[in-house]
């Protein structure tokens, strides 16, 4: 099993209508249609080739998911990011497996593109507060963004693709090791002061950024960071419909980044648009 990318993000909500409004006023387009399996449903929205599935728990749901679902729901935010899945060539860890082993893996059933729906396993992701689990893709990137693009539509505010997900972590090291156990390596290691750290994973054009130390209680998935092409447009878009946003500067990356005020179902949300590179 190789993992080649972040293929969708998981995001806990409260209700499902209510957030569907909500980050439509932050100009993404989202599938028409609600995906419901063991109690879970999900309404689908996309950032590039990297799905993003805003997922309300039923009442005596069987999903492995539930219990993140709820215990994410239930802080004061209500809801936020509890995970991902990654992409995978190759088969799944149960399918490697002799019959009849004795220990069961937990899998998760989620909507699917080249399918109706596909089945991802949990794994153990190293991480507090984070879930993650594997799925195998059939698809190229470029073929993903397009199967996505058709679901969804296109988002007025411009986002292309996923540029980074945030992560808080109390122990760099422990991430860091967890991360490449799995076969995700460390690109860079940056000083941020303070004591504190920043790690890089990239996958596709999607990098992973865990920050560390942070304390227990902000633990977990912080927010997402999306590529636009105008972020002059994506800013103006959210305004617009009432949500509350900065105005674009420069980053310390280069390009420029916005933000949007309050977080979206407890995901802090930034929109960057691509520029020269800076020095750190």
């Amino acid at each position: 099993m190789s993992i080649i990318c972040v293929e969708r993000v998981l995001v806990a909500v409260r209700d499902l209508a209510a957030s569907r409004e909500n980050w439509r006023r932050a100009g993404f387009a989202l599938a028409p249609a609600d995906f419901e399996a063991d109690g879970i449903a999900i309404a689908r929205l996309a950032a590039g080739a990297v799905e993003i599935d805003l997922c309300a728990t039923r009442s005596a749901s069987r999903s492995p998911l539930a219990k993140y679902l709820r215990d994410a729901t239930e802080n004061d935010s209500g809801g936020g990011i509890i995970g991902w899945v990654w992409g995978v060539k190759g088969v799944l860890i149960s399918e490697e497996r002799e019959p009849g082993f004795a220990k069961s893996i937990e899998s998760i059933q989620l909507p699917g593109l080249a399918q109706p729906s596909v089945k991802a396993e949990m794994l153990t992701s190293g991480l507090l507060g984070v879930v993650t689990a594997a799925t195998p893709i059939t698809l190229d990137i470029e073929s993903r963004r397009q199967s996505l693009a058709r679901l969804c539509g296109t988002n007025a505010n411009t986002v292309e693709y996923l540029e980074h997900i945030v992560v808080m972590t109390p122990v760099l090291s422990d991430a860091i090791t967890a991360n490449e156990a799995v076969g995700v390596p460390c690109k860079r290691i940056r000083e941020v002061g303070n004591g504190a750290r920043q790690a890089f994973f990239k996958l596709e054009q999607t990098v992973l950024e865990i920050v560390g130390p942070a304390t227990r209680g902000r633990a977990g998935c912080w927010g997402l960071a999306l590529m636009c092409s105008d972020i002059a447009e994506a800013v103006a878009m959210a305004r617009a419909d009432g949500l509350q946003a900065t105005e674009p500067k420069l980053a310390i990356q280069g390009g420029q980044i916005a933000r949007i005020v309050e977080p979206i179902d407890g995901v802090a949300i930034a929109f960057m648009q691509p520029g020269p590179r800076r020095d750190d």
